[in-house]
């Protein structure tokens, strides 16, 4: 958020402190006279601690003095400083309002008042203050700052940029004007050029603890949380009672799973900023993942709508009123958050879902079709598909939605479709080539009518363009794929990994990687994410997987055991994978109840008749029964090898050589099958 200005104090100060309000001018009793000294003294003793950066010992000091003499005004607006320094907008605001009320006119704190704006999200009137006429002409670099900041939030990019040089050329050895600078590129996609930007802020100032608290989440973006610790641990041993840093470390412990170091910086934060809105919304979240949704919505109900138009809320209050049945309000919150962000598939799921439980059943089709037009498509999607269809009375297309439900795997990764015909976005695109947005959109237009290389080379010039965004590399790697030259496409999403190593690229480089034959790569780049990010269901189950295939039964069983504890029994695919664990560690009899479980969750499933097929099998119970489930899994998956290498050795040890050769021959004939080799030796060895 905003950066804390640690340079120089303002002049406005030195001239309230010399004594030039009216106030100094009314006459005094003798004890009247020692409060006011006592009050100035600690004044003094204040704004010294400002000087060298100390807030807290500022905040002491300030307290002291308005104690002594509530109406002293330069108090006031020190005091707001601090609070400011410290991260705490509203008490600032406050602070400033009560020395207006004693007479301090606007113009000479618009500074202040423009940053306990910014610090509350008001960014409008945070704009609208530093950009006053009658502010102090002394305080231009700062008002500069809060200036871009305050456009930058606005979206206004192109404003901000300039309000930044501005600031720099004012002050060109302030290390909070580079940081700002960081935080700008950081927000345009420039990844490289935030790390420079960030690397001179930290130059200029090293121990400034809004540098070191951007140096955390530069490392965040670029490496994942568990990277950023000890840059969080550097900003706080700097200043302890930065809110920013408090509240950006606490989230970034419950994006680790360490809830309760996260719950405790939390408080801290409140201790020092009572009534944060960011707080009350991490402890919010941390109740949400842990069940306890009463708790979350009255913890984001102390926010005061704070934060309403903001992502993050908009998604955990649209999972809360799911939670809660009320389907109409996650609606409401959902299709706005949908709307400024279309590619995101959790979004777009979870809102289809809404809909569909709030009978709007056309309008959950039209919000799921996107998804469901893939190959790729999920079995949540597709079952949800499958309902949808069939409340709108379309029995033939809810049969089929079925069906590819129940399928062992999903079909290959697809372009995300909704970008457009080419034609339709080609004007944008062309009239600056390397202009990231509307290309991005042009390159999704092209992979989707299927001119594959015209989208490559356009990849090419974008990401040549803007070497230091991710998502320009991001997007030669989509374009690659798409032409099925896996390894070329790994090499633009390990290029996209090393500017910044989040899901969306980490999981495209282990499928690339994967699909190109280089195992060991993609279990690299898994695991590497991972590590950093080990609350991250998606990259765990991908990491679980390859352990399966490669037959590391013992490490993919301690892997999926994390899991369930934090997912639960009602995941149909964790059940299945860990009876393929046990099973793999020739523990059968142990295997079957997860295996049965799966089945249970769901019985019209090729995955979880397959494997409780192949349990009971390995496990030497019913042959009849295991027949029956693997025979199923196949009429469900007909195309499947898994199942009909677990068939064919059914029928093997069954004496049906006929039978089992047909089931052992397609496996055998499968590319790509893990088991191919293993397949071909039990056909020859009929």
């Amino acid at each position: 958020m905003a950066s804390r200005f640690r340079g120089r104090f303002s002049r406005f100060v030195l001239v309230l402190l010399s004594g030039g309000l009216a106030l100094a001018a009314v006459p005094v009793s003798p004890v009247h006279a020692d409060a006011r000294a006592d009050a100035r003294a600690a004044m003094q003793r204040g704004q010294a601690a400002i000087l060298r950066g100390d807030p807290r010992a500022a905040r002491v000091e300030l307290m002291n003095a308005i104690k002594a003499d509530p109406q002293l005004a330069e108090a006031r607006v020190l005091q707001a400083r601090a609070l400011l320094m410290l991260g705490d907008g509203r008490g600032g605001q406050q602070e400033l309002e009560r020395a207006q009320a004693l007479g301090t006119k606007a113009g000479p704190i618009r500074h202040l008042l423009a940053h306990a704006a910014l610090l509350q999200g008001r960014y409008d009137e945070a704009l609208a203050q530093a950009t006053a006429k009658d502010a102090d002409p002394r305080e231009a670099p700062f008002l500069a700052r809060m200036e871009g900041q305050a456009l930058q939030a606005l979206g206004r990019y192109d404003e901000a940029v300039a309000a930044l040089a501005r600031a720099e050329r004012l002050a060109p050895k302030d290390g909070a004007v580079r940081a700002d600078s960081a935080r700008l590129h950081l927000a345009t996609g420039n990844m490289a050029a935030a790390l420079r930007a960030g690397d001179e802020a930290l130059a200029l100032a090293p121990r400034n603890a809004d540098v070191l608290l951007l140096r955390a989440l530069l490392v965040r973006e670029q490496y994942g949380p568990e990277a950023s610790r000890t840059w969080f641990d550097q900003a706080l041993g700097v200043s302890p009672s930065y809110v920013p840093a408090l509240i950006e470390y606490a989230a970034t412990l419950a994006d680790l799973g360490q809830a309760s170091q996260a719950l405790a910086l939390t408080r801290r934060a409140l201790a020092q900023a009572p009534g944060y809105p960011r707080a009350y919304y991490i402890q919010a979240l941390i109740a949400a993942r842990a069940g306890a949704y009463d708790l979350a919505r009255g913890l984001l109900d102390r926010t005061g709508g704070a934060l309403d138009g903001v992502a993050g809320m908009r998604l955990l209050r649209g999972v809360l009123h799911l939670e809660s049945h009320n389907a109409t309000l996650a609606a409401g919150q959902l299709a706005p958050l949908l709307e400024s962000q279309p590619l995101n598939v959790r979004v777009r799921l979870l809102l289809a879902r809404a809909y569909y439980d709030d009978a709007q059943y056309a309008e959950a089709e039209r919000t799921l079709f996107p998804l469901v037009e893939r190959a790729d498509a999920g079995s949540y999607a597709l079952t949800l598909a499958a309902y949808i269809h069939e409340a709108l009375g379309n029995r033939p297309l809810a049969a089929d939605f079925a069906r590819r439900a129940a399928r062992l795997a999903a079909g290959s990764s697809d372009v995300y479709r909704g970008a457009g015909r080419p034609e339709e976005v080609a004007a944008a695109a062309n009239a600056d080539p390397a202009r990231a947005g509307p290309n991005l959109r042009y390159i999704r237009a092209l992979l989707e009518a299927g001119q594959g290389n015209a989208a490559i080379a356009r990849a090419r010039t974008l990401s040549a363009a803007n070497p230091g965004a991710p998502a320009a590399s991001l997007a030669l790697g989509d374009s690659l794929m798409a032409a099925e030259r896996y390894h070329e496409a790994a090499l633009a999403y390990a290029r996209s990994a090393n500017i910044r190593f989040r899901q969306d690229n980490a999981l495209r480089l282990a499928d690339a990687w994967r699909r190109a034959g280089e195992t060991e790569s993609a279990e690299r780049a898994l695991g590497l994410f991972v590590a950093q990010n080990p609350m991250d269901v998606e990259g765990q189950r991908l990491v679980a997987s390859l352990l399966l295939a490669a037959g590391e039964h013992d490490r993919a069983w301690r892997l999926l055991s994390v899991l369930r504890a934090r997912l639960g029994n009602r995941d149909a695919l964790l059940m299945t994978d860990m009876a393929r664990a046990l099973v793999g560690l020739r523990q059968p009899e142990r295997a079957l109840p997860y295996a049965a479980h799966a089945y249970r969750l769901q019985p019209m499933s090729a995955v979880t008749s397959d494997i409780f097929g192949w349990t009971l099998l390995r496990a030497g119970r019913s042959r009849a029964q295991a027949r029956e489930l693997l025979e199923k899994a196949r009429s469900l998956a007909p195309g499947e090898p898994l199942v009909q290498w677990h068939l064919g050795q059914l029928y093997a040890a069954a004496g049906e050589k006929d039978l089992a050769r047909a089931a052992l021959s397609a496996a055998a004939g499968a590319p790509g099958f893990p088991e191919r080799a293993e397949a071909k030796a039990a056909l020859e060895a009929l």
